[in-house]
């Protein structure tokens, strides 16, 4: 019995080991990490935060996600601003960011997701730079998949809404 333990244990890590270079493009759309698990059910224990309710298209705010509490850190991560299932604007990053990189979903930079690192480099707190797209006139959400590690994660956080106008 305690070998099918160790075998689903070393299958989870050796799973989602082979993502912890970035989310896969497979989960742009639906946003669901192709680790051998389902995601949690239960309340995220993170927030999205942003600088602003309202921007003005083409001008760049920032958005935070923070862990809950001391242990809520995140060694995964795929951060995407949407309206509905429209995946909008563009991300900047700090350069040499430890922890992220710029990820395509259908246009360079639209997403942000994770980058191999040491899970001493694990973040409490990320914050990313997100440009609407000139001439938008809408409400958008940002929605993430946070890993806490590859084993436990939550898919669909979102932030309140964010209002661009052109």
């Amino acid at each position: 019995m305690w070998f099918s333990y160790v075998l689903v244990a070393v299958s989870v890590a050796a799973y989602a080991d082979a993502y912890s270079s970035g989310a896969p493009e497979g989960a742009c759309k639906d946003m669901i990490p192709r680790h051998p698990v389902s995601p949690q059910k239960s309340p995220a224990p993170y927030t999205i935060t942003t600088s602003t309710k309202v921007v003005k298209a083409g001008t760049p705010m920032e958005v935070v996600i923070t862990g809950k509490g001391p242990k809520n850190t995140m060694r995964g991560l795929l951060l995407q601003a949407r309206k509905g299932d429209e995946i909008v604007g563009k991300f900047t990053l700090k350069p040499n960011d430890p922890f992220a990189q710029l990820m395509n979903c259908g246009q360079p930079g639209n997403a942000v997701s994770h980058k191999k690192h040491d899970e001493k480099d694990d973040q409490h707190t990320v914050t990313y730079t997100w440009t609407p797209p000139a001439g938008f006139n809408d409400e958008i959400k940002f929605r993430a998949t946070i890993a806490h590690n590859g084993a436990v994660f939550w898919v669909g956080v979102e932030s309140a809404p964010v209002k661009v106008t052109a």
